[in-house]
């Protein structure tokens, strides 16, 4: 019974988001990918903290917070009823969104709709010309795949090479 009720608070959670989200991005005024993404993290820190009650802070810190706990249950959540293609996007957009923004904080970067060299794969979080990371695909490997997935590796190795303009060519996928 717990874990229908699980499910049912995350779905929930993920139509509130998609029924916020339904203008797409961009479609603000003066918005764009980068603005919608900024937003979206947000969204994700409020309801990180009303359904987890977990403060997510923006550092290493919350990254090992939001893997722990918020997409262990998302994983969890897929294993007993694999969420709909849709809602699994959704859900990856939300939470990567969050983990693009801690990136920012290390490293400088913009949100853009499309990858320029990553072919159809969305929202890359763009360092430079050329070079990107794609948070919202880690996100998604980790709530379909699971803890060998981990982002908050991901995250620190994306900090510790920080400095290493060629880190984005190789495996930050």
């Amino acid at each position: 019974m717990e874990y229908v009720f699980g499910i049912l608070v995350v779905t929930a959670i993920v139509f509130a988001i998609v029924k916020l989200a339904r203008g797409g991005l961009g479609s603000r005024a003066g918005g764009g990918a980068d603005a919608e993404m900024k937003r979206l993290a947000n969204i994700a820190r409020i309801a990180a903290e009303r359904e987890y009650r977990l403060k997510l802070t923006h550092d290493r810190a919350s990254v090992k917070d939001l893997e722990d706990a918020i997409l262990q249950d998302l994983h969890h959540n897929q294993l007993i009823s694999p969420y709909p293609d849709e809602e699994l996007a959704e859900l990856s957009r939300l939470w990567g969104a969050y983990l693009g923004e801690v990136l920012r904080r290390v490293r400088p970067g913009a949100w853009q709709a499309r990858s320029r060299h990553g072919g159809r794969r969305p929202m890359p979080f763009v360092l430079d010309r050329h070079h990107e990371v794609f948070p919202c695909s880690w996100v998604y490997r980790r709530i379909k795949h699971g803890p060998e997935y981990g982002v908050h590796a991901k995250a620190c190795e994306f900090a510790d090479n920080r400095d290493n303009p060629e880190y984005a060519l190789k495996g930050a996928e």
